[in-house]
């Protein structure tokens, strides 16, 4: 696929993993250029030159100063894959410079930081989005459509749980995310991000209160996590996430409505109502990664994100709502 248009300039702030990742897909994307990368530490630029097999000679621009790649007037956009508590700090200082922002999550650890994100992004007329690449995956995009039919009724009771086999990563001093300056909490906060997100986006629900019970196994952050939480029409929620795992993964939602039942599983999607069979709905389209998704939108082809900053925010007031819960014991109104 070839493209008549001037290619879009994005920087990758952060070369680990993530910023490898997104880095990939700009080199593949015929409306998009990689123009910089940016890392504090030189040995993860020329780790993050070799994977994505760039030279000096023709590869992106290369920094360590973040304040010298903003003042650059040939970027348009700052992806960002810095260390969680980095996040709002980096967005603020990456709006203030005139560029479009897609952030990786969680956006920010707190919901403060979050409205403040959502503010200098209007402010400025910026596009600010997340990478929470399941707004952009079939199987959930078809889940919110269904919520939304009204075909189930009333949602009023969600169940989440969320189990992986990486307590390696929370061990102390294994890597950034066991630190909780860098990472701003632990299991709940990584992988729990994205499902919070989902419970939210496809209930189409808003929370008003957490309990939270969590249990950090030797480490200085969360490894098991288990919420209990209230939504502002009556409904509860069940949320429970551990890395803690025998599995490699499993990832399951229901949303249980006055008129059925969805049942989001590694085997699929499935609905019933209280009249009918059980339903395997088909999946159409094609998956949107949140790169292709951020260009898109840059480029006025959909009106907004898929995964827009509010949802950031909504993420950040549970999350913060459940770690103010777990100290104080108590239920916490979210704020």
């Amino acid at each position: 696929m070839t493209s008549t248009q001037t290619p879009l300039r994005l920087a990758i702030l952060g070369t680990g993993g993530m910023g490898i990742s997104h880095a990939r897909e700009i080199l593949a994307h015929p409306d998009a250029t990689l123009t910089a990368l940016c890392d504090i530490n030189d040995a993860a630029l020329d780790r993050a030159a070799t994977r994505l097999s760039l030279t000096a000679e023709t590869g992106p621009q290369r920094f360590t100063d973040l304040d010298l790649l903003l003042e650059q007037p040939d970027i348009d956009a700052i992806v960002i894959a810095t260390p969680h508590t980095q996040h709002p700090d980096h967005i603020r200082q990456s709006l203030q410079a005139g560029k479009h922002v897609l952030c990786e999550k969680p956006m920010a650890t707190t919901a403060a930081d979050a409205r403040a994100a959502i503010a200098l992004a209007e402010q400025n007329h910026l596009t600010l989005a997340i990478a929470y690449q399941r707004h952009g995956e079939a199987r959930y995009k078809k889940a919110h459509e269904i919520v939304s039919s009204g075909i189930l009724g009333d949602v009023r009771l969600i169940t989440v749980l969320i189990a992986q086999d990486c307590l390696q990563n929370f061990l102390p001093g294994a890597t950034w995310r066991a630190d909780p300056n860098l990472s701003g909490g632990g299991h709940f906060m990584d992988t729990g991000s994205h499902i919070v997100d989902m419970m939210l986006w496809v209930s189409g629900l808003e929370p008003e209160r957490v309990y939270a019970e969590i249990d950090n196994h030797g480490t200085l952050v969360d490894v098991i996590t288990a919420l209990s939480l209230r939504f502002t029409n009556g409904a509860r929620g069940v949320f429970a996430a551990t890395s803690l795992s025998a599995e490699p993964w499993r990832e399951e939602l229901s949303f249980y409505g006055t008129e059925g039942v969805l049942n989001i599983r590694s085997e699929g999607l499935s609905y019933q109502t209280k009249t009918g069979d059980k339903i395997y709905p088909r999946t159409e389209g094609r998956n949107t990664r949140p790169i292709e998704n951020f260009i898109a939108t840059i480029r006025g082809e959909v009106p907004h994100p898929q995964a827009p900053p509010m949802y950031g925010l909504r993420v950040a007031q549970v999350t913060e709502a459940a770690y103010k819960s777990a100290n104080s014991g108590q239920p916490e109104r979210v704020g």
